[in-house]
């Protein structure tokens, strides 16, 4: 008699239209499946076994879609955790693609320098979110696997080594390379060391290539705010006229310095308890104190707030962590945190834009208030990537949990067109020889000549209402009428 199939419960798989969309879902679901299909894949049951392999050949199709998030491992194999790194490299893109967006825009009328220097690096802003082909190489280099490391690589071969002599010197220089990189980053990326038992050369490099995302996301911010302050200085005849809200201060929180507070106290806590056991507390009772402090400071990240959201709300829910380690926990909110508190920053920029598309719209960069609204389901979609990515319907032994989506952890639901603010200013395009421009126009209004945006046009005068030209307009002319704005 046949041995039925493993039973698996997954979450459905959710498109959020949200502008901070959380890991967990998607992670759970695909890490989950992978799981299942690789102990199926290894099972002596033959019917389990081709079930494990049909799976894993699904899975295998659908990292097309998400092939530039790819971490690119080179050592380990770990397919749940490198599912949940696709996620997460996915999710970091979004804001990262809406603000090199609306910067390419904001940069056809003011300057703004698209490269970062980091960890000895220039850093192309545009290419790391556009260009795969840019981006596969700054992983490879950081992982100790771009050309110079293999210039020196294929100079051994001049040497005299055995093959395991010219393997180790390969895995030193590599290593030599990541670690060098590895150690100018900030305390509390410098996980997967060893401090935690866990020490791998691929995670390191995932946190070397965090940094610089997470690095590239808050330089480009603050590339927003300049842009956005030196486009309200540049057409400030239209911004004043406008009357509109002052772009909003920036609000910080130095996630990485809470994350240290919990490391600390816990690593403290752990020292007085170790010490109060006396010279020699034994090896059983230091492993249990070691146990006591890593779930300490998992507990104690969880219960992290920052601008008034809980870790587990931005991460939306628990893990299934199928791998246990601490590290990965640690690194998995840490990211989050860091993440939040750099994409709270762009919120709050597209509430305001949303406040002031008027003046976008009058200097020409309407096209901005379209990625104001731009989802994350829409991101997906404008990614290549399906919606479901996979039929989970076609499973043997895969069920989708009915209402399992959490809607309580959605965070910051999709800003809507509806709350863009209407223009309050007339155009007008000219035909050949026009020199009136109806209204009921006052003497306080503004003209401008789109052809001249930075200077008031006078040569008019009102009357009966009507805007009367000095000189009739050409065909095409067009003129913006901006009524007072204090009323």
């Amino acid at each position: 008699m046949a041995e039925d199939l493993p039973q698996l419960e997954v979450s459905p798989p959710e498109c959020p239209a949200v502008l901070l969309p959380t890991p967990a879902n998607l992670t759970n679901m695909f890490g989950d499946i992978a799981t299942l299909a690789e102990k199926m894949a290894l099972s002596t049951v033959e019917e389990w076994k081709a079930e494990g392999e049909k799976i894993k050949d699904i899975l295998e199709s659908a990292k097309a879609f998400f092939a530039p998030y790819d971490p690119k491992f080179k050592k380990l194999e770990m397919v749940e955790k490198e599912w949940e790194i696709r996620i997460q490299r996915l999710i970091e893109e979004y804001p990262m693609y809406i603000q090199t967006e609306i910067l390419s825009l904001v940069t056809t009328l003011f300057p703004i320098s698209f490269t970062m220097p980091l960890l000895g690096i220039q850093i192309d802003l545009l290419k790391l979110v556009t260009d795969r082909a840019y981006l596969n190489k700054l992983m490879e280099d950081v992982q100790g696997y771009g050309d110079d490391v293999q210039a020196q690589i294929d100079a051994l071969s001049s040497e005299d080594l055995s093959d395991d002599e010219l393997k180790e010197q390969t895995d030193k220089l590599r290593g030599d390379k990541l670690d060098a990189i590895y150690a100018m980053l900030p305390d509390e990326y410098k996980l997967f060391s060893g401090e935690y038992g866990f020490e791998a050369a691929d995670f390191k490099g995932k946190q070397i290539v965090d940094f610089i995302k997470n690095e590239a996301t808050k330089f480009m911010n603050n590339s927003m705010f300049a842009g956005f302050t030196g486009l309200i200085d540049i057409f400030d005849i239209i911004w004043d006229a406008l009357g509109l809200p002052a772009i909003p201060g920036k609000e910080t929180m130095n996630a990485g310095e809470l994350i240290k507070a919990v490391v600390t106290a816990e690593k403290e806590k752990m020292a007085t308890q170790l010490e109060a056991l006396g010279d020699d507390p034994g090896q059983a009772a230091e492993d249990a104190l070691k146990k006591e402090m890593d779930a300490g400071i998992v507990e104690g990240l969880k219960g992290i707030k920052i601008f008034g959201f809980d870790v587990m709300s931005l991460l939306g829910g628990e893990f299934t962590d199928n791998v246990e380690s601490l590290e990965i926990q640690i690194a998995r909110i840490q990211t989050k945190l860091k993440e939040f508190e750099a994409n709270w920053q762009l919120f709050l920029l597209k509430t305001w834009m949303q406040k002031i598309t008027a003046f976008l719209n009058a200097i020409g960069l309407g096209p901005i208030v379209e990625l104001i609204t731009l989802d994350f389901c829409d991101f997906m979609k404008l990614m290549g990537i399906p919606i479901p990515v996979i039929d989970l319907t076609s499973l043997s032994g895969i069920t989708t949990a009915v209402g399992a989506l959490n809607l309580d952890l959605k965070i910051l639901d999709t800003l809507s067109t509806v709350d863009n603010a209407v223009d309050n200013f007339t155009s007008e395009i000219m035909s050949a020889g026009q020199d009136i421009i109806e209204g009921s126009f006052t003497e306080n209004v503004t003209v401008v000549n789109k052809s001249n945006l930075l200077e008031a046009f006078t040569d008019y005068t009102i009357d009966d209402g009507n805007i009367v030209l000095d000189t009739a307009a050409t065909l095409g002319d067009e003129y913006i009428v901006i009524p007072d704005s204090s009323g």
